[in-house]
């Protein structure tokens, strides 16, 4: 019961992801439609672009099938070019729960403190060290207590890769790629800056 529907504009832009609820609510109230689209299996067909599962309000009276895809009718919003905004979360996906100086993959949540997953600054803080993506790595506790606040040329550590800002696309393939989306959400995320 947790399917998401993906909001396009009227141009056919990513602008949101809302709850099924709300995406019928949309339809309900006739501000928005189900996207179709061309049927592979027969041709001239259009198939609408929703999850295998229908609902209906407490009578019976309407039946809906959850949409995957809606697409507002008259909506002037437009998605925003932002930058990828600096959080933990966003370097702990960027570097995929992996710590970038020993190749452990773990997760931010794991019992065992020595495992779980932080972020480190390369170049420590109190060693005048920004926090920023360039300067900050996925970390497993044992390598970051390891480091502590030494330069990495104190140490016999090296990192697996150089820490880089991620683009909205890389990050959000990424995101996506930890969560259960419809099919059909790929071919509009790919070109979308919208983070969802």
């Amino acid at each position: 019961m947790n399917e998401r529907t993906l909001v396009l504009n009227s141009a056919y832009q990513v602008i949101n992801v809302i709850s099924w609820e709300d995406a019928i609510s949309h339809l309900y109230e006739g501000d928005a439609e189900v996207l179709h689209e061309w049927s592979d299996v027969e041709k001239n067909t259009m198939t609408p672009l929703q999850y295998d599962r229908s609902v209906s309000n407490y009578d019976g009276k309407w039946k809906w099938n959850i949409p995957a895809i809606i697409r507002m009718k008259h909506t002037k919003v437009f998605p925003k070019y932002k930058a990828v905004k600096f959080s933990k979360i966003n370097v702990l996906y960027r570097d995929d729960f992996t710590c970038q100086y020993c190749g452990f993959k773990g997760t931010q949540n794991s019992p065992d403190k020595s495992k779980r997953m932080t972020i480190d600054h390369i170049h420590p803080q109190d060693k005048g060290g920004t926090t920023t993506f360039e300067n900050c790595v996925a970390a497993c506790g044992s390598c970051n207590s390891k480091k502590a606040n030494a330069l990495l040329e104190d140490l016999d550590m090296r990192l697996t890769k150089e820490p880089v800002t991620p683009t909205v696309g890389a990050l959000r393939a990424i995101k996506m790629s930890k969560r259960k989306i419809h099919d059909s959400w790929k071919k509009y995320l790919n070109d979308s800056p919208v983070m969802v």
